[in-house]
């Protein structure tokens, strides 16, 4: 059975804790609008911060010991011979979306990107002055990535296509076939493609994680790929990322854009690096997923029972997109939820013109909460009949 700390959360508790999450809104509204989880921090992370406070680890410091140890887990872990001069480290994955789109385009250049997808991608577009392409994907047909449909939408001003693997926010985990598709696109058109891959260790099911740019060494060379550490653990606010480009000349043209922009990241995210990255946290990405799982079918029972209410199977993440057919627009509903159900979800048009109806919630919590949000949800939905 899974470790009891990550059923532990009660409002209570979350209340009396810092954190954006819980003290956005009023105290009597449940946020489910941000993919924070309501688990406390391993001790393990917890010493390595507080080794470094002790160490005096405050001064500038060096990036490289951090940059070896992460190569040595997307080789062991990614399917890529890494070494620490592929390894840029970043304040998140965000600034690296930037990063592409600068070192792949001009302004007037196309860039691919999902619809619906985790806003952030749309926003690096749009701050470039590059040109938007949405690639439609509907929870009809079950989030399927399309290679026909992708090809359509190729042409000799595609210069990036932004992947996101597991989905945020349709929760797909992308097969193989589906990632070799994209792969042999982007290869025959010598298009740089950037892999969000921040949701690796959260996919349920036995399912497999397969990094795109291990797919083939012609991918590899088009691909910059990214991860963090915020959603497996819980430390959104070490501002932490990094990402891996084993071709020498991408490396060094992200090495150049990010100088004095994205610096690197603090010296207590590097200090406790290396216990999120090797084996030391097995059991806990063992253990958080069976949680997940755990409170995945409490959601999955409970939207069954809500009248003209559908969603997407949840493969991967813990953020789940139900579609409401209430008559009402996503930031309508959104609206509602927060004055009469006392509940903060993320509107789904913020996600693409392919979210629209559907709410976004973050469903890393205990079973007391997610049932609390349940029973809201419920009757606030009784009164739209």
């Amino acid at each position: 059975m899974f470790n009891n700390q990550f059923n532990s959360a009660t409002i209570e508790g979350m209340l009396a804790a810092p954190g954006k999450k819980w003290h956005t809104h009023p105290p009597d509204v449940i946020p489910l609008w941000i993919a924070d989880p309501d688990f406390p921090v391993a001790m393990e992370i917890k010493k390595a911060l507080l080794n470094c406070i002790h160490d005096e680890d405050l001064f500038y410091n060096f990036d490289e010991p951090t940059m070896e140890a992460m190569a040595k887990k997307v080789t062991r872990r990614n399917g890529l011979e890494a070494k620490g001069e592929d390894i840029l480290i970043t304040q998140g994955v965000i600034p690296a979306m930037w990063l592409a789109v600068n070192h792949a385009c001009k302004a007037g250049d196309e860039v691919i990107a999902t619809d619906p997808m985790y806003f952030h991608f749309y926003t690096a577009q749009e701050v470039t002055g590059t040109t938007p392409i949405r690639w439609p994907i509907s929870m009809e047909e079950g989030y399927k990535f399309d290679e026909e449909t992708l090809k359509e939408l190729v042409t000799p001003k595609t210069k990036l296509i932004f992947v996101c693997n597991p989905h945020n926010p349709a929760g797909r985990v992308m097969t193989k076939e589906e990632l070799k598709a994209i792969a042999d696109i982007a290869v025959d058109n010598e298009i740089t493609v950037m892999s969000d891959e921040l949701w690796e260790d959260i996919i349920f099911d036995g399912r497999e994680h397969v990094t795109l740019a291990s797919l083939s060494p012609e991918i590899e060379r088009l691909t910059m790929t990214t991860w963090g550490f915020s959603k497996t653990f819980g430390v959104a606010g070490l501002r932490m990322g990094y990402t891996c480009a084993t071709d020498e000349e991408m490396m060094a043209s992200l090495r150049r854009l990010s100088a004095d922009i994205t610096r690197t990241t603090n010296n207590m995210a590097k200090a406790a690096a290396p216990v999120m990255l090797d084996h030391r946290l097995d059991w806990w990405r063992r253990d958080v997923v069976e949680h997940l799982e755990m409170i995945r079918g409490i959601c999955y029972k409970r939207l069954d029972e809500l009248p003209n209410v559908t969603y997407p199977e949840l493969e991967g993440t813990y953020l789940m997109f139900p579609k409401f057919d209430y008559g009402k627009t996503s930031d309508e509903l959104d609206k509602y939820m927060l004055e009469e159900g006392k509940l903060a979800f993320e509107p789904g048009s913020k996600y693409g013109a392919q979210g629209e109806g559907h709410l976004r919630l973050c469903i890393a919590t205990s079973e007391t909460i997610i049932n609390d949000v349940f029973d809201r949800l419920e009757k606030a939905l009784a009164k739209l009949k």
